[in-house]
C-alpha cells in the first residue's frame, strides 16, 4: 500500500489535471478554428475550393444564380451520391464548356435524363446549359451559404491576409488572457485547499491531544527507567 502521503498527492495532481481539461479543450478548439480560417483565406486569396472531409467552401464568382446566390457568397458543398439528386436541388461541377473548360460551376438541376446526367440551368439565366452534366463531373450538392466567412469577399487579397493577421493576433491575445486568468483562478484555489488542509489538521491534532489528557494518559516506562528503579 502507498503512504497516505502520496494517495494524497495523486489525487492532488489528478484533481489539478481535471482543472486543465476546459482549457485544454479551449486551446484546441481556437487552434482548429484559427488553422481553419487561414486555410480557407488562402483559398479564397487564389480563388480555389477548400476541400476538407468530403466538404468544400466556394466563394461565387458570377451572377448566375442570381437571386439566390450572390457574387462573393461563401457556399458549402457537401459530397455525396449522384443517384440521391434530384430536380431543384444545387450542384457544383467541373465544366467541359469550351468557355470555362475545367472550371467549377454551380447550378440548379431542371431535369435528369434517361441516361443519368443531369441538365442544369442558373436562376439567373433564360435558358439551360449548352452541356449535360454526368455524374462523374459533379463535386457535390450545395448545402447553405457560410456568412462567417463572408467578411473576406469585400477586401482586395493582401488586404484579406492582413486582416487574418490582426484577427489571429487578437484571438492569440484573448487566449493568453484566459488561460493566466483560468491559472490565477486554480493557484488561488490550491492554495485555499491547502490552508484547509492544513487547518483541519491542527484541530485534529488538538482533539486527539485534548482526548488523550481527558483520559489521564501515561506513556510506558522505558527500559532504562526500569532499571534504575531498586
Amino acid at each position: 500500500m502507498k503512504p497516505l502521503d502520496e494517495a494524497a498527492e495523486e489525487t492532488t495532481e489528478q484533481r489539478s489535471f481535471r482543472r486543465r481539461i476546459p482549457g485544454i479543450l479551449t486551446g484546441v478548439l481556437l487552434a482548429l478554428a484559427a488553422a481553419l480560417l487561414v486555410y480557407v483565406t488562402v483559398c479564397m486569396v487564389q480563388h480555389r475550393p477548400a476541400v476538407f472531409f468530403g466538404r468544400c467552401i466556394l466563394q461565387v464568382v458570377t451572377g448566375s444564380m442570381e437571386p439566390t446566390l450572390h457574387v462573393g457568397d461563401c457556399i458549402l458543398v457537401q459530397e455525396g451520391d449522384p443517384a440521391t439528386l434530384q430536380a431543384g436541388d444545387i450542384i457544383t461541377y467541373v465544366s467541359e464548356d469550351l468557355q470555362t473548360k475545367d472550371l467549377l460551376i454551380t447550378h440548379r438541376i431542371t431535369e435528369i435524363t434517361q441516361d443519368g446526367s443531369f441538365i442544369t440551368r442558373g436562376d439567373a439565366n433564360p435558358v439551360e446549359d449548352a452541356l449535360t452534366v454526368r455524374p462523374d463531373q459533379i463535386q457535390g450538392k450545395y448545402i447553405r451559404k457560410l456568412h462567417i466567412f463572408g467578411f473576406m469577399t469585400g477586401y482586395a487579397g493582401t488586404r484579406k491576409l492582413l486582416l487574418l493577421v490582426v484577427m489571429l493576433g487578437v484571438v492569440a491575445m484573448a487566449v493568453h488572457e484566459v488561460r493566466s486568468l483560468m491559472k490565477i483562478g486554480r493557484e488561488m484555489r490550491e492554495e485555499s485547499e491547502a490552508e484547509m488542509h492544513e487547518r483541519l489538521m491542527r484541530e485534529a491534532i488538538d482533539k486527539e491531544k485534548a482526548r488523550l489528557a481527558a483520559a489521564h494518559y501515561q506513556p510506558e516506562e522505558t527500559a532504562s527507567e526500569k532499571e534504575e528503579q531498586p
